[in-house]
């Protein structure tokens, strides 16, 4: 997981910089002149805004996650093992077609939810 973090850092960053540099800077030169500190001015001003970006990015890196089933499935502390190899292990190995079933569609009903979020908050935008 770390891993995966450290390879979408730079695609997030990418975005949030990018909509932090499209804010009006009229509210936050108007309170850091009425004395507020950077992280106030992060938290209550910046933030807010770019909030959409930061949730975007967010299921984008999840669903491309997913899409890549690059995952590891935790089953034990010893052997991570990836979600489609063990999708594959189930079915092929053990003919436990029930269980190969279930972990495809847990992982395909994650990435509806998330997908469904993104077409809201993408759909709200245009209006």
């Amino acid at each position: 997981m770390f891993a995966f973090v450290w390879k979408q850092m730079p695609f997030v960053a990418l975005l949030v910089s990018d909509a932090m540099a499209s804010l009006d800077c009229g509210p936050i030169e108007s309170e850091r002149n009425l004395g507020a500190g950077q992280l106030r001015i992060l938290f209550e001003i910046v933030v807010p805004q770019v909030w959409h970006t930061l949730l975007t990015g967010l299921i984008l890196s999840f669903v491309t996650m997913m899409s890549v089933l690059s995952v590891p499935l935790m089953i034990n502390a010893q052997s991570p093992t990836l979600l489609s190899a063990n999708i594959a292990f189930r079915t092929n190995a053990y003919g436990d077609y029930g269980v190969a079933n279930a972990l495809g569609a847990i992982s395909l009903l994650m990435t509806a939810v998330f997908a469904v979020i993104y077409l809201r908050i993408r759909m709200r935008k245009k209006a």
